[in-house]
């Protein structure tokens, strides 16, 4: 089986170039950062040289953080050099006298203060009129204004009127709603700021101080404590049992344990771990180091310069809408100077200002769907909220339809592919395996140790005694605990409950992975710990000594307990412990223990052992390893545990939609490469291929060990492919690739700069979220088409209703009030109901749409403004002629009579022997006009049928598969009645009750319409390549 490879320096030589890349990203190999093989303690040394190739150093053009710095590599003496104001110490560095407050105050005033520039924050007045610049609100405010204009032009046709407040009240409501989700969006992040302590403890005057953070200057001597922040970049001159937890910046999982010593020069300044960064915590031990970097910088700083530095992008459903506008801008602009032109004719050019007015206003109201922004924003909105309610968060509502056609998932290993939480997953003793816990009692109650046998018994007490980690007593709630707000954008779903604990992860596993079973609290009570040693990355072991009994000749009995690195400790081993008492630790045993360790550690498991031994010493004695009164030599070797984050439940099956979804999925993460492997292994995202050679040069999925700038490097890479990336992330050093990203995704528990920095907020970090988030938003593309194609059917019928009047001289087919009542009425719930619409069988299964392919696609428009319109147009003009026959007026007659009929106080109209008063012409003219405004309802209830799918039969897909949308279509068919029978109102909108027969033309139109389509979509189904098909497949 051929092991995945790992890269050194983060990325390949092979990204320089454009070719390289593209097989590349379709890969199975591993990436990590430096060129050494990273030692991951408890993982076989061996393994891990055998998957390392060392290559060469990162590609030209990426932005280095770690170049800036040589401090890491300085040893106490060149320290003291350079930072001679500072007063340090050589020989004892706690006795260093700092700088004097007059050189401190001298150096805060020439170089400023320490802390990060604010980003400029958008006012709420200027959000919200930024809501008004959206091109399609521009349009419609054209439109408004010509209204109003024909409005003063004519005073009597108080029509224009009520069509200018209409739309523009229309305007300003969609405009408070995208300006309260914005407003919300920005209440949910704070920035770099948090990061930041506000005082610190430092050495000035020869003595310790406390001052804010932001006076901290360079050549400060800061003294680190347990529990408090690191005010700037500091290089550490001395330590003792020093932890700094720096996840948010460096990406990995678990603390570092710091050291003072100088490194190589080919050790960066991440890996070096005697310097530590601005804004890391301590969690255990205590340091002193200068300052030598401050502000902007420090690395957090330099991060946030990338972050903030990154280009605004517009959504992509923006571009996309921007670019159907200017087509609706310039078709119907064209349009309208031809509508000018021939009414000039038609009317004589009589009342100028009048036609103009009324030429374009038709074309702008007749070729754009006035309420698409209003429907398209209502079904974005509830998309959101739907995927609120499955935890994803969307700070601009408009990113969906980019989350949709991503093709590339970036994604972090902790938290998001991995539960983040260290966890127990085997124990191993002698010659026997056990996955997860041990068979306990039938009730599942806890027992004590003593109802265990050996070698199980001595595994656990060693686990729970031989442990710093301890659970939190008091009633204080936690993170773990705490209920996310109702007013939060998001909710946890089903939250795993652990007992919250204190101390490293993986001392916190051993004690829950107990504490199922036993009671640890009584275990440590019953041992007397008089002794003990605490684990250091030097020793790579813990230690404790419990006092047993005392003997009869004096002496008394201890009870030596130790965990640590098995393949250190297994070298002091005399002896094994079976299930039948003790046997000595020979060669065959060594074989069993080394099969087992190589084992785990290919799995990527960090692998305990766990050792102990009984022995005699006089009461009270001192102990001291120095000092030779024990050894940690003729240990008995009780077992080993194996212990990983583990992949979430749900991501192997996330992984395998994506990569049926046609979307690759990248793991980028700070973490070990092997660990990362490991997990990718078992999520099935990469997989060992057996009988294929090796190609060192391309293939990559999984980068580890990765940098701030090597993260924004993978997104412009891909970006400049043409790829739509999506980004997650949770700290600070995720920010400026997640700003770069098409899609930046922060993680809910994450640093407030990464939700800072992100469009998505994922409220349970959970991978399989995102893919959901994907399919809600392919589904939104799909149901926007079909919305668009549904709206846009309507427009056509529209413009032929003003067109019958402008260009032949009939009678008007509809006034602008019945235009605005389809537009912003009747249109508007089956519009919203689009967005319940089912997804089609294979929508999961598709290739994600490329990034020049327009949404809105030239076969979408040929649909929507040519072929679907010419039916339900068919409809419309068979039901407005059936008014005029019904009164013995016939088609030849009608023609140009509206010039000096059809209007008030004109004179009568004579059709076939017939004499009509201008009463009569009005009464007649507002049944057409209603019939006309009936046959486009009922007939948009049949384009419903349509285009609710593009491919699959509507009989197939259900035709009440999507109730919403029949109980629109109920409620759009009941207020064109009301608008046509009820009296007053009939006459607000310019209509009359009309015959049943006009319903019964319209309906019979409409069924042939649905006819027609079934028999387009069957062969789109089985020709879709065919030339005669391919222009009706949108």
């Amino acid at each position: 089986m051929a092991s995945p490879t790992v890269r050194s320096n983060g990325l390949p030589p092979t990204l320089r170039n454009r070719r390289d890349w593209n097989n590349t990203i379709n890969s199975y190999s591993t990436f990590t950062r430096h060129g050494r093989p990273p030692w991951q303690p408890g993982v076989p040394q061996s393994l891990q040289r055998k998957s390392v190739v060392p290559i060469k150093n990162n590609p030209a053009g990426a932005r280095d953080l770690s170049s800036a710095f040589s401090e890491h590599t300085w040893d106490i003496e060149h320290i003291a050099h350079r930072y001679r104001r500072s007063n340090i110490s050589k020989i004892n560095p706690r006795e260093s006298k700092g700088l004097s407050t007059a050189k401190a105050q001298e150096y805060l005033e020439k170089y400023g203060k320490n802390e990060l520039p604010k980003p400029k924050e958008i006012s709420m007045l200027r959000l919200f009129f930024k809501q008004f610049a959206n091109l399609l609100w521009i349009m419609l405010l054209i439109v408004d204004a010509l209204s109003l204009i024909a409005f003063i032009a004519d005073p009597t046709q108080m029509s224009q009127l009520w069509v200018t407040i209409i739309i523009f009240v229309v305007i300003f409501t969609m405009c408070c709603i995208s300006f309260k989700h914005e407003r919300e969006a920005v209440k949910v992040v704070q920035g770099f700021q948090g990061l930041l302590p506000e005082n610190s403890l430092v050495i000035r005057d020869g003595r310790e101080q406390t001052i804010p953070a932001t006076d901290i200057v360079c050549g400060d001597v800061v003294i680190i404590k347990n529990g408090t922040r690191v005010p700037a970049d500091i290089r550490i001159i001395w330590c003792s049992q020093l932890k700094l937890e720096t996840s948010s910046i460096t990406g990995e999982s678990e603390p570092n344990e710091y050291q003072s010593e100088p490194v190589e020069e080919k050790v960066t300044i991440f890996e070096s771990h005697n310097v530590a960064f601005d804004g890391s915590l301590c969690v255990d031990g205590e340091g002193i180091g200068v300052v030598i970097r401050t502000g902007t910088s420090t690395v957090i700083g330099q991060i946030a310069d990338m972050t903030t530095g990154q280009p605004v992008n517009k959504s992509r459903i923006e571009v996309q809408l921007v670019r159907f506008v200017i087509f609706l801008i310039f078709a119907a602009t064209a349009i309208g100077i031809v509508v000018f032109i021939i009414g000039g004719f038609v009317h004589r050019w009589k009342n100028l200002i009048n036609l103009l007015c009324a030429a374009f206003l038709v074309c702008g109201i007749g070729m754009v769907p006035t309420g698409m922004p209003a429907t398209v924003t209502s079904m974005i909105a509830l998309v959101a909220r739907r995927l609120a309610e499955n935890n994803v968060f969307l700070k601009r509502l408009d990113i969906v339809e980019a989350l949709g056609s991503v093709n590339i998932i970036a994604s972090d290993k902790t938290g998001t592919l991995t539960k983040n939480v260290m966890t127990v997953t085997d124990i191993w003793f002698h010659d026997e395996a056990i996955a997860g816990k041990p068979q306990t009692s039938e009730t599942g109650e806890k027992t004590t140790l003593e109802s265990f046998e050996s070698p199980i018994k001595d595994l656990l007490e060693i686990m729970s005694v031989c442990n710093a980690s301890k659970f939190v007593e008091y009633e204080e709630k936690t993170a773990l605990e705490i209920e996310p707000s109702e007013k939060a954008p998001g909710k946890f779903d089903k939250p795993e409950v652990l007992k919250p604990a204190t101390g490293s992860p993986s001392e916190i596993s051993m004690i829950r992975y107990c504490d199922d079973m036993i009671d640890i609290n009584g275990a440590r009570k019953s041992h007397d710990i008089v002794f003990e040693i605490p684990f250091n990355s030097k020793r790579k072991w813990h230690l404790m000594i419990a006092k047993e009994k005392a003997l009869e000749n004096g002496e008394t009995e201890y009870k030596l307990l130790i965990k640590g690195a098995s393949e250190i400790l297994v070298e002091h081993c005399k002896e094994i412990l079976t299930k039948n008492g003790k046997i000595p630790f020979d060669s065959k045993a060594k074989d069993k223990f080394q099969d087992a360790y190589n084992n785990f550690g290919s799995k990527g498991r960090r692998v305990i052992g766990f050792f102990y031994k009984t022995f005699t010493a006089k009461d009270g004695i001192s102990f001291d390893l120095e000092a030779g009164n024990f050894t940690i030599d003729d240990l008995v070797f009780a077992g080993i545990c194996a212990i990983m984050d583990p992949p979430r439940d749900e991501t192997h099956i996330a992984i395998e939609n994506c990569r049926n979804a046609g979307i690759k999925v990248f793991m980028v993460t700070g973490d070990h490469a092997l660990t990362a492997a490991a997990i990718a292994r078992e999520i099935k995202l990469i997989q060992d291929v057996e009988g294929q050679p090796r190609d060192y040069e391309k293939n990559a999925l999984v980068f580890a060990r990765t940098t701030p700038e090597q993260k924004l490097l993978i997104v412009e890479q891909c970006q400049k492919r043409k790829q739509i990336i999506a980004m997650t992330g949770d700290g600070v050093n995720d920010a400026p690739a997640l700003k770069r990203a098409d899609i930046g995704i922060a993680m809910g528990s994450g640093s407030d700069v990464a939700k800072q920095a992100a469009d998505v907020i994922l409220m349970d970090d959970n991978f399989s979220s995102i893919v959901h988030g994907v399919q809600e938003g392919r589904l939104m593309v799909e149901n926007i088409k079909k919305l668009l194609s549904y709206i846009a059917a309507h427009c056509v019928p529209e413009l032929w209703a003003f067109l019958v009047n402008f260009c032949f001289g009939m009678p008007l087919g509809m006034t602008s009030l019945q235009i605005l009542s389809i537009d912003l009425g009747t249109e508007i719930p089956p519009g919203i109901a689009m967005a319940k619409e089912p997804m089609e069988g294979d929508l999961m299964n598709r290739v994600p749409r490329a990034r020049e392919k327009a949404m809105v696609s030239n076969a979408l428009i040929f649909f929507a403004y040519i072929y679907g319109p010419m039916i339900e147009t068919l409809g419309c003009i068979l039901a407005y002629l059936y008014i005029f026959w019904s009164h013995g007026i016939y088609l030849p007659d009608l023609w140009m009579s509206s010039v000096e009929h059809w209007s008030v106080n004109s004179p009568d109209f004579v059709s076939n022997n017939h004499n009509f008063t201008w009463q009569d012409q009005i009464q007649m003219q507002k049944e057409a006009c209603a019939a006309w405004q009936m046959a486009i309802v009922f007939g948009q209830c049949f384009v419903m049928l349509i285009v609710r799918t593009r491919r699959q039969s509507i009989f197939k897909h259900g035709l009440f598969s999507n109730m919403h949308a029949v109980f629109a279509q109920i409620i759009t068919v009941i207020l064109v009645c009301i608008m046509i029978y009820v009296p007053y109102i009939n006459d607000f909108f310019g209509g009359a009750p009309i015959p049943v027969m006009c319903w019964v033309t319209a309906g019979a139109v409409g069924c042939f319409n649905v006819a027609i389509n079934e028999v387009r979509k069957y062969f789109i189904r089985h020709a879709p390549q065919h030339p005669l098909v391919r222009p009706f497949k949108w």
